[in-house]
């Protein structure tokens, strides 16, 4: 069977509340110390799927203005509920870990574009909604790319490749590690 992964990107943009969700069992939030293993793809295999795994992650996201005060928080998780795998292979693991790190780093560039327009005062809730938008349509893309170039796991030399170009990402990155975004402007 030819192991074909798919990824499904979710973004809840600020202030959508689900029902009976409990984001902190659920979800692992993306941290610099925690690399997935196998267990944490807690939903059912899909039998009859062509697909060898399959990984949700997204963000969680939400901002606030109160005068000149600006705050946004950015959070990269990774659904364990909704996340299976038919097969425990190591290099399948290693290509599910680069979708999670892919939507980091499109995290990290949507956080720092956030606080540049928060410094230049050209913030809005619907300036932000758009921000997560083209952040979640950036991220689309990449993901694809990123799964045609290693044939969805099974080119290992392309998949190592990517793999070091998302940690040399994630360091230039760096000073947008944090999911809190504060911006407080001078008044005029």
């Amino acid at each position: 069977m030819k192991a074909i992964l798919s990824i499904l990107i979710l973004l809840f943009s600020s202030g959508l509340i689900l029902g009976q969700h409990e984001p902190e069992k659920d979800y692992i939030y993306w941290s610099e110390d925690y690399k997935l293993v196998w267990t944490d793809f807690e939903e059912i295999p899909k039998r009859y799927s062509e697909h060898a795994a399959f990984s949700v992650v997204g963000y969680e996201s939400s901002f606030n203005m109160n005068g000149q005060e600006y705050e946004a928080e950015i959070k990269t998780y990774f659904s364990k509920n909704e996340s299976w795998s038919k097969s425990w292979i190591a290099s399948l693991l290693l290509h599910e870990q680069g979708h999670f790190d892919l939507a980091e780093v499109n995290a990290r560039r949507f956080r720092k574009r956030v606080k540049e327009a928060m410094k230049a005062g050209t913030i809005s809730v619907s300036v932000f909604e758009e921000m997560s938008d083209e952040a979640m349509a950036q991220l689309e893309k990449v993901q694809s790319e990123y799964d045609e170039a290693t044939n969805y796991s099974m080119d290992y030399r392309s998949q190592l490749q990517w793999s070091e170009q998302i940690k040399e990402q994630l360091k230039e990155l760096e000073a947008f590690a944090s999911p809190q975004v504060l911006v407080t402007r001078k008044a005029n």
